[in-house]
């Protein structure tokens, strides 16, 4: 009995969508507690043009998204469209789990660089392999940095034990994440340098929430980081500048007819 292939219900889409593949920087990318995230600041931008699916999930490193892979595109002989319609682009982000030190609280979220470093490549390759035709763009997203003094003061006031990261690993895993997207031909979205992982700890630790997850402030910074990106590689994926009802020369218009046309 599949639990998974149980509940699925295929989509009918007729928008195009965006596809956020990641872990829980992207399950919580829709924010809360008054402050929005980054995927809903992309939702934002891309209303009436496009639907954005969040597919993010706590907790998961390259290991565990392997396995969630085929229930989130779709495998074999399945329509890859029932599952998440026709993207424009897809984002893949991991590696903050992936880059937790060996012996971490769970003792099940490190992966080795070079096992993290195969299987980005093999979600990134798999997720082209499933679109026949209309492939979209896949951008990859580096995890951010690390301030471990303060991840490690909320690990220990809400679990009463670590979950021990370092700055300095997260950027070695970002800089696979990075050889990969290069190897692949795919854009990156440097979450690490967009929040200053290369400057102090005080610099960058003021865009994290909890040491590790994004704040409000982090959250607008990967959002104009990857806006930034789509509009410098892919322009034609961008929303189209159509301030005062006119639509641009290039970029994602408007779904529909506007109001004034009906008269």
């Amino acid at each position: 009995f599949n639990t998974l292939a149980s509940c699925y219900v295929p989509m009918r889409m007729s928008r195009s969508t965006v596809v956020l593949f990641g872990d829980s920087i992207t399950q919580m990318g829709f924010g809360g507690d008054s402050s929005i995230g980054w995927a809903g600041l992309l939702a934002n931008a891309y209303t009436r043009r496009a639907d954005v699916l969040n597919r993010g999930y706590s907790g998961y490193n390259t290991r565990f998204a392997m396995d969630i892979l085929p229930s989130v595109f779709g495998s074999g002989d399945d329509d890859v469209s029932s599952y998440v319609g026709r993207p424009l682009f897809v984002t893949v982000f991991f590696g903050a789990n992936d880059a937790s030190l060996p012996g971490d609280r769970d003792q099940n979220q490190h992966v080795p660089i070079d096992e993290y470093e195969g299987s980005l490549r093999k979600i990134v390759q798999s997720i082209g392999e499933r679109f026949q035709a209309d492939k979209p763009a896949v951008l990859v997203i580096t995890p951010p940095p690390v301030a471990k003094n303060k991840w490690d003061g909320w690990c220990m006031e809400n679990f009463g034990d670590l979950s021990p990261r370092t700055n300095e690993v997260s950027k070695l895993y970002g800089d696979r994440a990075k050889s990969v997207a290069k190897e692949l031909g795919c854009s990156v979205v440097d979450s690490f340098s967009l929040l200053g992982g290369n400057d102090t700890d005080e610099s960058y630790g003021k865009h994290l929430e909890d040491g590790l997850h994004l704040n409000g402030s982090g959250n607008k910074l990967l959002f104009e980081g990857l806006m930034d990106v789509l509009k410098r590689d892919f322009p034609e994926l961008a929303p189209m500048d159509d301030r005062d009802d006119k639509n641009g020369k290039i970029g994602i218009a408007l779904h529909g007819a506007l109001w004034k046309e009906f008269y």
